[in-house]
């Protein structure tokens, strides 16, 4: 199996990037593996991988695509992949608004961008707190999540609690895995991984095109 893994830098100080760094560990007797980091941050060893920025991932390459996803500014570039590519999200958690905010500058602002910035991630009752909180800190059950939950084909969750949450938000058949991360079994969890993602569907081909891609990340860039 050929798997792209979209993760943070090995030295990250990033919980979903410490998971990700244990199940390599497991993953990589079996499994051909290219790790893709954020654009900018590519180059460094993992394990004996060259990371390749993110921006060069194309997912009809591979067999199947993990994008490793935690509330922390260290996974924002992950939230605008996912909604463009599609894949499998190893999600640990289901309030994403650092990430989302780390992401998506306008959230940072009260203003009318930033209320449709909230909008598109968390819908129309998150937006509506978002604005009554004037774009603060962390206003009360805002999760900022779509770009992850609507937009990834397939999932693995620490818990069945969080499992429910994403099927329930989903409305709509969705593989939804569960990984005991506290648990710390690496081989049993990367076992489970290999036998899930062959019933996984594969990662589809990029909505926008990759020229458009390629022409959008020039353009940031310069």
């Amino acid at each position: 199996m050929k798997l792209a893994l979209v993760t943070t830098p090995w030295n990250s100080a990033s919980r979903a990037g410490a998971i990700a760094r244990e199940l390599v560990r497991h993953l990589a007797d079996t499994e051909q593996i290219e790790v893709f980091v954020e654009r900018g941050r590519e180059g460094g060893d993992y394990f004996g991988w060259k990371a390749r920025s993110a921006s060069a991932l194309v997912p009809r390459e591979h067999d199947h695509v993990l994008h490793f996803v935690a509330d922390e500014p260290e996974c924002a570039f992950v939230l605008p992949l996912v909604r463009e590519l599609g894949g499998c999200a190893v999600l640990l958690d289901w309030e994403l608004a650092a990430a989302a905010r780390a992401a998506y500058p306008e959230l940072a602002a009260s203003g009318l961008r930033g209320v449709i910035r909230a909008l598109r991630e968390g819908g129309f009752d998150e937006a509506r707190r978002y604005a009554k909180s004037r774009g603060g800190d962390r206003p009360a059950s805002i999760s900022l999540n779509r770009s992850i939950v609507r937009f990834a084909d397939s999932f693995f969750a620490p818990s069945e609690s969080l499992r429910e949450l994403i099927l329930d938000s989903r409305n709509a058949p969705t593989p939804v895995g569960v990984l005991d991360f506290a648990s710390a079994n690496w081989p049993d969890l990367a076992h489970a991984v290999r036998e899930q993602l062959e019933r996984f569907p594969p990662p589809r081909t990029a909505r926008k095109g990759l020229l458009l891609r390629r022409v959008r990340e020039e353009l940031r860039r310069g």
